[in-house]
């Protein structure tokens, strides 16, 4: 089964989705001449934004994220901050990272068409290893109050520090999901994993890599079979622990394979196919991200006895973030925008189920009382345990384990 390697087309060119984020970006706005953000106050910030237009590229696959991104926070944006957002939909980050790459190289090193990207991981590496990306900006930031330094969850990104080059945006927990009824007892790890699907052939699977859900099952595949998290922490790629675990991983996915859904010989292409499967009962449990679980939950498409586990030490904490070119048009309004998204009410806003229901990064103790009682309100709402859920996660490392998962995969566990 052929499937199209995304995160591997090379950097260094234009790839085939640029003429369409062109199309989508409209003519940049001059904001100033220059725009230093370790001396400009906010105040200096907010001027310059004022009546400017920022293209903002993000994954467009969600109708429920377009639907809060073109409602709330373009309203917000408008109305309070004078500047027009025009959401640039995307495919795969790596579009937008393309774009800004052949745009420097072209020798375009001011004026370009994106001036925010929705980014992690290996997309996040590409463009602060090229020295791509504007800042450090985060600082001016009224919204950065509300984050500590030493969070490790918003200052590095797959063990790589941020260093202010990105700004915090959306939480998300990547877990198992299982209709209780059907599945009384919750495994704790992978080997309880393997045992339930034996005994329960067909009612298992997962996206298929390198579609960012299926990548994400197998590093914790790797995490869960090979002796956890902490030997892969750090912001550098191990070979020798690669190439001394790895096998373990394509042992355990070959085993697990024939139990899975229409045996393993096929699996759901994409995110929204397998919340399908969930929801009609095909399947009875799945690895997925809180959101998706949190809403198919709120609006009554999962069953009521839907229930959220992780697996220790092995599901996965895994943030976004916003980053800024460093070509942008309009940086000023790039870093409202990301201020609009890290910010108390943006937080509250994507956390609410029938909005989103993205995690809020935002650490609720350095909010005032009446804040934190609006966050508590919306978790109650919720209903997923995600204080017990975060507490079992682990971060994402390195973006080098992933590429090698997904190749690893391709040709051994289908080819």
């Amino acid at each position: 089964m052929p499937h199209l390697r995304r995160r591997h087309f090379l950097y260094l060119t234009a790839g085939t989705g640029l003429a369409a984020i062109a199309a989508s970006c409209r003519q940049p706005t001059a904001t100033a001449p220059t725009l230093d953000p370790s001396t400009s106050s906010w105040d200096d910030i907010l001027a310059m934004a004022r009546d400017t237009t920022v293209n903002w590229a993000m994954w467009g696959g969600s109708d429920q994220i377009n639907s809060f991104v073109d409602g709330w926070v373009a309203e917000t944006l408008s109305s309070d901050y004078g500047i027009t957002l025009n959401r640039v939909p995307i495919n795969d980050t790596v579009e937008a990272v393309n774009r800004v790459v052949g745009e420097v190289q072209a020798g375009l090193t001011s004026g370009g068409a994106i001036d925010l990207i929705w980014i992690n991981g290996e997309n996040f590496r590409t463009l602060k290893q090229g020295n791509l990306l504007f800042g450090p900006f985060t600082e001016p930031l009224p919204s950065q109050a509300f984050y500590s330094s030493d969070n490790p969850l918003v200052t590095t990104d797959f063990g790589l520090p941020t260093e202010g080059y990105s700004s915090p945006y959306t939480g998300s927990l990547y877990v198992m999901a299982k209709d209780g009824d059907r599945v009384p007892a919750t495994p704790q790890d992978f080997d309880q994993l393997l045992t339930w699907a034996e005994a329960n052939p067909g009612r298992l699977t997962y996206v298929a890599p390198p579609e960012f859900d299926g990548s994400r099952f197998l590093l914790t595949v790797l995490y869960g079979v090979t002796g956890g998290f902490d030997q892969y922490a750090g912001a550098e790629f191990d070979k020798t622990l690669w190439e001394q675990n790895s096998p373990q991983v394509v042992d355990y996915l070959l085993a697990l394979k024939p139990h899975l859904w229409r045996g393993g010989q096929t699996y759901a292409p994409t995110q929204t196919r397998l919340l399908e499967l969930f929801a009609n009962g095909e399947i009875w449990m799945m690895p997925a991200f809180t959101p998706n679980i949190a809403e198919g939950i709120a609006t009554g498409r999962f069953p009521a006895t839907t229930e959220a586990f992780a697996l220790p030490g092995v599901s996965l904490n895994d943030p976004s973030f916003t980053a800024i070119p460093s070509n942008a048009s309009n940086p000023a309004a790039a870093m409202v925008l990301a201020d609009v998204l890290s910010g108390p009410e943006g937080q509250l806003e994507k956390f609410k189920p029938e909005v989103w229901g993205s995690p809020p990064l935002i650490e609720r103790d350095l909010l005032p009382a009446d804040l934190q009682q609006q966050f508590d309100a919306v978790e109650a709402s919720y209903r997923l345990p995600l204080e017990e859920l975060t507490a079992a996660t682990v971060p994402v490392v390195n973006a080098e384990y992933t590429l090698r998962l997904e190749k690893l995969w391709e040709e051994q566990v289908i080819g």
